[in-house]
């Protein structure tokens, strides 16, 4: 699968089958400076003249034409930001004051801004403008080593989606689960997950775990829900049920991260808790990228 190249804290996986982690200098990269240069722009602009970041200090093109953001971006052998798409769970009501499907609750703004913090802090190539969208059965989604999904309570796929599913993560695939509340639809999560790994366990996942210190060094319930206080737990599905071996699957229980990334740019939260939430995805990321 995918490999690439990050700053310090980790050695980027040359293949599935090989992992490497250094220890931790450096890796404290200031993503507050970078959202404060989010904000201001989304304070400047209008939806008709975003920000345009690149490579190196963040570059303010606040008189830049509209950007374009690929939603099917072409296979490059960069990393992607790949969402999956599910049938069912009904209409959003409310979501964006626009009617919308579960699965692409945060779509796409979140992907943009969490794209621009990623490519501006770590070294990972990073297909910046533009995401992906597919299902679970898409075979071209073996050729992506991260995949994210939201709102699980909502997903009930066909027996050819969990089984590509978990073809795609005994083989190195990992997935990132966010943005699902309450008992019913961790039930559903679990339910849908042993049907894709029925020999493995959804277990609680440490705060001491790797992936919190795979690139910036994160306290995870630091991550606090932006919607309230709630009981918002992590937790993780491992190769054989082993947490000494390469995680599979996080879940943001309780919680929603990409609301964090979605609203960076508005200021409706405060920078420290945005900065956390980005912070927690490139971790994610550099992790799945590592191991």
């Amino acid at each position: 699968m995918f490999a690439a190249r990050a700053r310090p804290r980790a050695q980027l996986r040359r293949s599935a089958g090989a992992s490497a982690r250094a220890p931790g200098e450096g890796g404290e990269l200031n993503v507050a400076r970078i959202l404060f240069v989010l904000l201001v722009v989304g304070a400047a602009t209008t939806v008709h003249a975003p920000v345009e970041a690149v490579p190196g200090p963040v570059a303010l093109a606040v008189d830049a034409p509209a950007q374009s953001f690929d939603r099917e971006a072409p296979y490059d052998a960069k990393y992607h930001f790949v969402r999956i798409r599910y049938d069912g769970g009904g209409r959003f009501e409310g979501f964006r004051r626009r009617g919308g499907q579960m699965w692409a609750h945060d779509y796409d703004r979140a992907e943009r801004n969490f794209l621009q913090i990623l490519r501006e802090t770590t070294y990972v190539p990073t297909q910046a403008d533009g995401s992906n969208v597919m299902t679970f059965d898409d075979p071209e989604l073996f050729k992506y080593p991260v995949a994210y999904i939201v709102e699980v309570g909502s997903w009930d796929p066909s027996q050819a989606e969990v089984e590509a599913l978990g073809q795609y993560l005994l083989k190195g695939g990992f997935l990132i689960v966010d943005d699902t509340r309450d008992q019913r639809n961790y039930d559903n999560f679990e339910y849908q997950m042993q049907r894709a790994l029925p020999e493995h366990t959804i277990l609680p996942l440490d705060g001491e775990h790797a992936v919190y210190d795979s690139f910036f060094r994160v306290d995870p319930m630091a991550v606090i829900p932006p919607y309230g206080p709630r009981d918002f737990r992590y937790y993780a599905m491992f190769e054989d049920n082993d947490p000494e071996k390469r995680m599979m699957v996080v879940f943001n229980y309780n919680n929603d991260i990409a609301e964090y990334w979605e609203f960076s740019d508005q200021g409706y939260v405060s920078i420290p808790l945005t900065n956390e939430a980005f912070k927690l995805g490139v971790n994610y990321v550099v992790y799945a990228h590592t191991h």
